[in-house]
């Protein structure tokens, strides 16, 4: 269960013995209101042999308490609809916390089964354009990649006939759409149509734990980081270079959080980008990050608790059994989710040293009221570019993870209150690009 992690995605699978309660919606809220009434045993004799020994007793408990501290009492469950997507139908339950609401979407399958449980920020569904976005623009959907994972994505392109210099937008960690829904905001979706007003071209996909959450739900234990999100970023490459309107020779990368961590390893080996941009880029791997992330929580109401202390303990503990790997590869993670292979794979990885080969331009991005990517991060990498021949860095004191300025320390609900994209930021991305 990753209660900690940027997006405040939380996910699990499991399958559940075949007890007939009615239709998918009635047994999905049967699951949850078991959850929610501290019946976790009954939750727990609902899970089969595999998911029993992935999701104990204690872990529910553990989870539920989490999202209450965070996120208040829930007030109620609603069922927002039922998707027939076979041999499963996922049921989507609107679930209204005190603080935010969350949308738990629970996987059903064939006689009476449950093949997977998420929880996620809520998506709003109405989207209002920032004020710097243009007036005239185009936006062409698009496909590409590998059977069996094709991708869904859009190509924001200015106005004019090009050929443009393009930005490829790679998400940070989650399930996330195309436009990296976060509650409220949508900050792909703002850089696309801030970017496009400046004459940049942007592509944007649905990453594919988005696209295809369950089919890799079923093949979970041996998932990787390559799966989640480089082998789809470089396929995206191949495909600009053969759009019209894009100017091959002048395609750049940007990463958010996790994809900005990532995106030094991708374009050294696709070795064709113009220059590479790191937003909220974590300098370190992620495992590493979550004990502050928990610490940072725990601390707003200006203490930690003995539940919270023992709590924080065992991320502790858990984060260090992976930095040693200390657990077997097909081991699920508590407290962070996923199984440990997942998490080795991010640790085969160097993208600092990366990044230290790169010839291309680098642009590193932070802003000062990120709780999740901090300032420690941020002076790692001016370290670590130290010797770059062409290595920038911007500090935007009043944004948060998302680059949605505010004031005062950033929490998790504030991702629930509509914001876009600061507008400096959307300018200086345009001047760099356009100076290279």
């Amino acid at each position: 269960m990753k209660t900690f992690g940027a997006f405040l995605l939380f996910f699990v699978f499991f399958s559940v013995s075949s007890q007939a309660l009615g239709n998918p919606a009635s047994f999905a809220l049967a699951y949850l209101s078991a959850i929610r009434e501290g019946r976790y045993g009954d939750a727990w004799e609902m899970q089969d042999a595999t998911m029993r020994s992935a999701l104990s007793q204690e872990a529910l408990e553990n989870m539920w308490g989490g999202m209450v501290r965070d996120f208040g009492e829930l007030k109620d469950f609603r069922v927002e609809r039922a998707e027939n997507r076979e041999p499963y139908t996922v049921v989507s339950v609107l679930s209204r916390f005190a603080k935010m609401s969350l949308l738990a979407e629970v996987v059903v399958g064939e006689g009476g089964t449950i093949a997977g449980l998420f929880f996620k920020p809520y998506t709003f569904s109405e989207y209002t354009p920032p004020p710097y976005a243009p007036q005239k623009f185009v936006e062409r959907e698009v496909t590409f990649g590998r059977p069996p994972f094709v991708l869904p994505g859009a190509l924001t392109l200015p106005e004019g006939s090009g050929p443009f210099p393009c930005v490829l937008l790679v998400h940070g960690s989650g399930a996330n759409d195309r436009d990296e829904t976060v509650g409220a905001c949508k900050p792909f979706r703002d850089i696309a149509l801030g970017l496009a007003g400046k004459g940049i071209a942007v592509f944007r996909y649905d990453k594919r734990t988005y696209v295809y959450a369950q089919e890799i739900g079923q093949s979970l234990p041996s998932f990787t980081i390559e799966d989640e999100v480089i082998e789809d970023a470089l396929e995206a490459l191949k495909f600009l270079r053969a759009i019209q309107e894009v100017d091959s020779k002048r395609i750049f990368l940007l990463g958010h959080s996790l994809g900005g961590w990532l995106a030094p390893e991708i374009a050294l080996r696709d070795g064709k980008v113009r220059g590479v941009i790191l937003l909220a880029a974590p300098a370190r791997v992620l495992h590493e990050l979550v004990p502050e992330q928990a610490e940072y929580l725990f601390r707003r109401d200006g203490v930690v608790d003995e539940s919270e202390a023992r709590q924080l303990e065992d991320i502790q503990r858990v984060v260090a059994r992976i930095s040693t790997r200390a657990l077997q590869e097909d081991e699920p993670v508590p407290y962070l989710g996923g199984y440990a292979r997942y998490y080795y794979s991010l640790m085969d990885l160097t993208p600092q040293e990366s990044a230290r080969k790169l010839l291309c331009p680098i642009l590193v991005v932070q802003g000062g009221r990120d709780y999740q990517i901090g300032e420690k991060d941020f002076r790692v990498w001016k370290e670590i570019l130290s010797t770059h021949q062409d290595a920038t860095f911007l500090w935007y004191q009043a944004c948060n993870h998302l680059f949605v300025p505010g004031e005062g320390p950033s929490t998790p609900e504030e991702y629930m209150k509509p914001g876009h994209v600061d507008e400096n930021l959307i300018r200086d991305l345009a001047l760099w690009i356009l100076a290279h």
